[in-house]
């Protein structure tokens, strides 16, 4: 054989075992290991107990409220669905807002935000984070929440897979977003005053359902809020609900807030400000008879805003004292993005797509009731184990998801195999994660006072 002949053959050997390598670096078996037994599960734990949450009873808790307009005119990026292949909107039916809440005891401050999005953007996390020390603040007293709305704008993502569910990058979004929160932060401080607070949920099952297994039974079905009354009779409502905003069509050039808006402004007519944050959403879908667009937002809206009505006039307030709050990073595995039953694409190639961030388990103390925030589509089929954990420490709990991180749908272990949208496509790290999370998520509840009894006297200190 001469040399032209032998260059041939190995060329040939070469190509052919790229061939057979190639598959090899892209995909790989999924990870079944316990959690318990993992690196990420032992340092999340560390984590917790290195950084247990700040909770202090100080003077009268003052409270605060504000609202910023934050859409960007039209036309810009819709966020919520990758078959629009980043469309823009041509149109606003109803503004965007970020709406936030500023907390006092004198002993320290704590904030509550709520953004009409998608979720929190991550590159929206890292540029408060710059902002915070101008403000005096440290990231863990900025609880961030998102409406969850899939019909409001984009522009806020620079990867490939983010631009798909979010439209082009747009610098100047980032920008402004950023300002208007910092924007809402010192606004909703200069109104600050002495505040009575009470707790209160309604039974909204008939307006929720569980998509991914259609059981009645595994449903976070509870419509939560906060109710706040100032001494003059001024009042403020934070409301939660585990059902996702997606009444609207998937591919109307639209900006809307969908059922959250129309609820936040049925309350408005008749209290001074009302904001909405998603809870539990994960597997959860919204139920409706209006096929009309915006017919089933407003159905969904409207139904919920006359039962937190029905029952916030039998919800006692009362001042409080206690503030608390933390922030924990949640360690992660490598992502498993499925392609089958038992196959996964390679790490690297789903962090090409997504990039990586941090994940963070967040929490904000008022009085006997604890917010907890998840990087994620938090499945409501969780709130029994973290009710049942709150209920031992003598605490009310309400869950919240997309908190400023995206691990995508977290969902019981048992569902992991079901052929479906959330399980298959969007479970980004394995078939522990959600029993993982809950895990997380109950010790950092029971890091707060059980002892926070709100103050009996009608005169704040």
């Amino acid at each position: 054989m001469n040399t032209a002949s032998k260059k041939k053959v190995s060329r040939s050997w070469y190509w052919l075992l790229l061939l057979l390598l190639f598959p090899a670096c892209i995909v790989q078996r999924i990870d079944r290991t316990p959690y318990q037994e993992t690196d990420y599960y032992k340092e999340t734990l560390a984590n917790l107990n290195s950084g247990p949450a700040t909770v202090t009873t100080g003077d009268t808790l003052e409270v605060g409220w504000a609202k910023v307009n934050i859409t960007p005119p039209a036309p810009a990026p819709l966020a919520g669905y990758g078959k629009r292949l980043g469309m823009d909107y041509k149109e606003v039916h109803d503004t965007a807002w970020v709406r936030t809440f500023a907390f006092d005891n004198g002993q320290t401050e704590a904030y509550f935000v709520s953004l009409d999005l998608l979720i929190v953007p991550m590159l929206i996390l890292q540029e408060l984070e710059k902002e915070y020390p101008k403000l005096g603040l440290k990231p863990e007293q900025v609880y961030l929440s998102a409406t969850h709305s899939h019909t409001s704008f984009g522009g806020w993502g620079r990867k490939i897979g983010i631009k798909l569910l979010a439209g082009d990058y747009e610098k100047e979004i980032v920008q402004q977003l950023t300002q208007q929160i910092v924007q809402s932060i010192q606004l909703a401080r200069k109104n600050l005053e002495p505040t009575r607070i009470g707790y209160g949920s309604a039974n909204a099952a008939s307006l929720v359902n569980n998509r991914l297994t259609k059981s009645r039974e595994d449903r976070d079905t509870e419509l939560r809020f906060l109710k706040f009354e100032r001494p003059d009779g001024t009042i403020a409502i934070l409301s939660f609900f585990s059902a996702h905003p997606t009444t609207l069509p998937s591919m109307q050039p639209i900006l809307s807030r969908d059922y959250p808006g129309v609820l936040v402004d049925d309350l408005e007519e008749r209290v001074e400000f009302a904001a909405f944050s998603a809870g539990a959403v994960g597997s959860h879908s919204p139920v409706y008879f209006q096929r009309e667009p915006f017919e089933g937002a407003e159905e969904v809206g409207e139904r919920l805003a006359a039962l937190l009505r029905h029952e916030l006039h039998q919800v006692e307030t009362s001042f409080i004292r206690t503030l608390g709050y933390n922030r924990v990073p949640l360690l992660l595995p490598e992502p498993q993005w499925r392609i089958s039953k038992n196959l996964r694409l390679a790490p690297t190639l789903f962090n090409w797509l997504f990039g990586k961030h941090p994940a963070y388990v967040t929490s904000l103390q008022i009085g006997d009731v604890v917010l907890l925030g998840a990087p994620a589509d938090y499945s409501g089929e969780f709130m029994d184990e973290l009710m049942y954990t709150a209920t031992q420490e003598g605490l009310q709990v309400i869950a919240t998801s997309f908190n400023g991180g995206y691990i995508g749908y977290v969902t019981p272990a048992e569902h992991y195999n079901l052929d479906k949208y959330e399980t298959r496509s969007m479970s980004f790290f394995g078939p522990h994660s959600g029993d993982y999370l809950t895990e997380v998520l109950q010790l950092l509840l029971r890091q707060h006072d059980k002892t926070a009894p709100a103050l009996p006297s009608a005169e704040p200190k």
